[in-house]
């Protein structure tokens, strides 16, 4: 019986095929596709170009923003900002882990403030941000920061609660303390946890600072990308608007595509 069993397994497992991630050549294959698609629906009429530009005409609109306009420093503004917030929100994120898992007395507090807070859109916080901290930058910080903080809290302690009890009973036997647990148990085993944490945080912290500059205002004397969408909108020039839009992809291929692709175990390129 037991024979059959295993035999059984071995088959299934045979018969599933490997899983492995799409390298960047075969995903930028597929993005060309539909690109030419968009330019050739465009061209041939089966779209008003007044809703659906064509793809070179918005190319031109974004070559001609990022070089001579200011596009370029919005873009950079507003990706500067995510950055910062993601270097800042994962280390509260860590905070508020190490303490969930060291400090018991805490960890309810710190449980229902994630049930309460982390469904809760950075969005719909943002006008009592805005009544306390003002129109600005501290307001869209604070959006930030909440819309980042929360998952890399979870993906914190989700990876601390999945080590080995027995590597943590050996490093009290050490006579290791928590701050070296920390620092050479816990943190250096959820690897995983950690790229996945950033991963997420980057794209919930992207789309809340959009949001944020779409709905209310710009931020600084430029504004970032979202301000740009704003205006193009504003003046319903829809190729500028189609030109943030791809502009906003294309950061987000590659951040996703080639920079947390280095953080992943396991996601190198195959052929």
């Amino acid at each position: 019986m037991d024979k059959k069993m295993w035999s059984g397994r071995n088959n299934r497992s045979a018969s599933q095929p490997h899983q492995t991630v799409p390298t960047v050549k075969a995903q930028l294959a597929w993005l060309v596709v539909l690109l030419v698609a968009w330019e050739s629906v465009s061209r041939l009429g089966l779209v008003n170009p007044l809703i659906v530009p064509p793809l070179s005409a918005v190319l031109l609109r974004l070559v001609t923003g990022l070089w001579g306009g200011t596009l370029f420093l919005q873009w950079l503004q507003s990706v500067a900002l995510v950055v910062a917030g993601l270097l800042v929100g994962s280390l509260i994120g860590l905070a508020l882990a190490t303490a969930d898992y060291f400090l018991p007395r805490l960890r309810p507090a710190i449980t229902l403030f994630n049930a309460i807070l982390h469904p809760l859109p950075g969005v719909a916080i943002l006008p009592v941000v805005l009544s306390i901290a003002g129109l600005g930058l501290p307001a869209v910080s604070v959006v930030i920061l909440h819309a980042i903080v929360w998952s890399a809290y979870l993906s914190f302690i989700s990876g601390f609660r999945s080590i080995a009890p027995e590597l943590l009973d050996i490093a009290r036997n050490l006579g290791a303390g928590r701050r070296q647990i920390l620092y050479h148990v816990l943190l250096p085993a959820i690897g995983p946890q950690l790229a996945a944490g950033l991963r997420i945080g980057w794209s919930r912290g992207w789309r809340a600072l959009i949001s944020a500059e779409m709905i209310f205002s710009a931020i600084g004397s430029l504004g970032g990308l979202g301000w740009y969408l704003f205006e193009r909108r504003s003046f319903m020039d829809i190729t500028g608007v189609y030109a943030g839009i791809v502009l906003m992809i294309l950061t987000g291929f590659f951040i996703e595509s080639v920079v947390f692709r280095r953080w992943l175990p396991g996601q190198a390129d195959t052929d």
